[in-house]
């Protein structure tokens, strides 16, 4: 709210205020700030809890399975068969990486990957070396086909990204409530 410029005693002029106000906007700012961040930390959850109290292994990848809807699925077993369906224009399919690892009990458990890529696998079934890839995996410890790869690039990003964009949102919107009802000095504009 804009007050007037008023003159006082003998010609002097009292400094004007501005209260930027929209107080609800910027508390409805920081509502949507904080579910964009809540959504993100429940995308992180599993992958935390498996991080803080989940068993740990080394994954080795045994195969990709291609899924298209409406279509059976492939299962390719060699990066030759892989590159032979590569997509490079069609989104509607996704590779999934699956791999095997031994949990601590000795049990043998094969557990498809968390995240699936359109165009290509996540991962190769050979890596540089000529051995089967491997990647280090989290898992429940009495579901050990819960998982959780935690250096796939993937797994953290976009989860990251949302909490990191919430809570800047959430701070924002709270600096900017905080002073949506303080009255601010407008500077004094003297004519000449």
């Amino acid at each position: 709210m804009n007050a007037p410029i008023t003159p006082g005693h003998a010609g002097e002029q009292i400094a004007a205020t501005y209260t930027p106000g929209y107080a609800r906007m910027k508390l409805l700012a920081i509502v949507l700030g904080a579910l964009i961040a809540a959504a993100g930390v429940s995308q992180m959850w599993i992958p935390l809890q498996l991080l803080a109290i989940g068993g740990r292994a080394t994954a080795e990848a045994t195969q990709v399975v291609k899924t298209t809807p409406g279509m059976r699925d492939q299962v390719f077993r060699t990066d030759l068969e892989i590159h032979a369906h590569l997509e490079t224009r069609d989104r509607d399919s996704t590779f999934w990486n699956e791999f095997r690892f031994t949990d601590a009990q000795g049990r043998e458990v094969n557990v498809r990957s968390t995240v699936g890529s359109q165009l290509k696998p996540l991962a190769p079934l050979i890596d540089e070396d000529g051995l089967p890839t491997t990647l280090p995996v989290h898992y429940h410890p009495a579901r050990p086909e819960l998982v959780s790869f935690p250096t796939l690039f993937s797994t953290w990003f976009v989860p990251g990204l949302m909490t990191l964009v919430g809570l800047g949102v959430v701070f924002a919107g709270s600096v900017l409530l905080y002073w949506s009802r303080k009255p601010i000095e407008l500077p004094h504009l003297g004519s000449k």
